[in-house]
């Protein structure tokens, strides 16, 4: 079978990116698949065919024009040379796979897409501007082109039957997975020395976005008693441009704690690390469609306090500390339970490396391909 993408945003460090470069990897590695065909930026440069290391059955097309290029009163007509510079370069394949709902879709069929979630059409998600006043409108598009749709979670499943209720085509859930770089590792004394670790702590891994529910978390953690905050820190590693980490600082410096330390660039591999030897995961947010960092942490061998709604008990099982995102004092007192609590810590770090094993992404990888094989035969 010749699979087809956009793969013009795929190296970030986001989840949908993450997702779409693991499931590329796993469907090289299977034998049914006869070519991978990444159509890409034109200044691209060489740096997907580098990812993949010039994989046999791997193909890297760069043609697709940057839509900024010529400013934006020409940004309309750039997408329309896109779209063109894609419908060519996917043609022959046998499917089209667009990893997200995009702003483009090739004239060509047949076409899967990936709907990570509908945030952008859930007021209470803190989500606002352009995105969230033109997603509909962009998913139904996608819904109309695609043959089938895969989400990760049943939650989102359930999210787009409800809001598109015409739809009748196939949603299937493909659940992500952590990459196998994620294992249990010990803390260096290079990366103890980096970043001022002598204390437990608390982590908190995502990028600044109301979605995530920081603030809360910032304001559970100064909730605990002043003497359990002594001994202990909340690290709050963020993700996302400079000016937005400043606005988040300056936004906070008011409530300053010194137990909580805001830390930005972190590498992957120094990620692992401080989620390995981390009392807990704080990750109560307001919302996830699947809530990858849940998995990277179990499989680090790293505890989880998570919320109950959407896709997250899903994701976490029974592996998992539970609490309500819109109660500062629900997510403070699981806090303290695993700052506290040895041997709870101690139970969620095993059940959360048996339950994350489970997820792996040559499962996703195959589940996927037979999406692509119930839609071409």
């Amino acid at each position: 079978m010749k699979i087809a993408f956009n793969a013009s945003a795929i190296l970030g460090r986001s989840g949908i990116e993450r997702y779409s470069r693991e499931l590329i990897k796993g469907l090289l590695r299977i034998p049914e698949v006869d070519e991978v065909r990444l159509v890409v930026n034109d200044d691209d440069d060489g740096r997907v065919a580098e990812y993949i290391q010039s994989h046999a059955h791997a193909r890297v097309i760069p043609c697709l024009p940057q839509e900024s290029r010529y400013g934006k009163p020409l940004r309309r007509l750039m997408r329309v040379f896109r779209r063109g510079a894609l419908t060519r370069s996917v043609q022959s394949a046998d499917i089209v796979h667009l990893l997200e709902p995009g702003k483009i879709i090739p004239g060509t069929s047949p076409i899967v897409t990936t709907v990570h979630d509908l945030f952008p059409m859930m007021p209470e998600m803190g989500i606002r501007g352009q995105l969230a006043r033109r997603f509909p409108k962009r998913v139904k598009k996608h819904l109309d082109a695609s043959h089938a749709i895969m989400c990760p979670s049943a939650y989102v499943a359930g999210t787009i039957r409800d809001a598109f209720p015409w739809y009748t085509r196939p949603i299937h859930v493909t659940p992500l997975a952590a990459s196998d770089e994620f294992v249990p590792t010990t803390l260096s004394a290079e990366v103890r020395e980096r970043y001022s670790i002598s204390k437990p702590y608390i982590i908190f891994v995502g990028r600044i976005d109301p979605r995530k529910n920081i603030e809360r978390m910032m304001a559970a953690w100064r909730m605990l008693p002043s003497a359990l905050r002594q001994h202990a820190e909340f690290l709050v590693l963020v993700a996302g441009g400079d000016d937005a980490v400043e606005k988040f600082q300056r936004q906070f410096s008011s409530a300053a704690d010194p137990s909580i330390r805001v830390l930005q660039n972190v590498s992957t591999k120094e990620m692992i690390q401080l989620l390995s030897s981390a009392r807990a995961l704080a990750f109560a947010t307001l919302g996830e469609g699947f809530g990858l960092p849940v998995l990277e942490a179990m499989r680090c061998g790293c505890p989880v306090i998570t919320s109950n709604t959407t896709s997250l008990p899903e994701v976490a099982g029974a592996a998992a500390q539970y609490v309500d995102p819109l109660s500062e004092e629900e997510i403070a007192s699981a806090m303290v339970r695993c700052l506290e609590d040895d041997d709870l810590v101690e139970s969620l770090r095993v059940s959360g490396i048996a339950r994350s094993a489970s997820f792996t992404w040559d499962h996703t990888a195959r589940a996927t391909f037979e999406v692509y094989r119930s839609v071409v035969g």
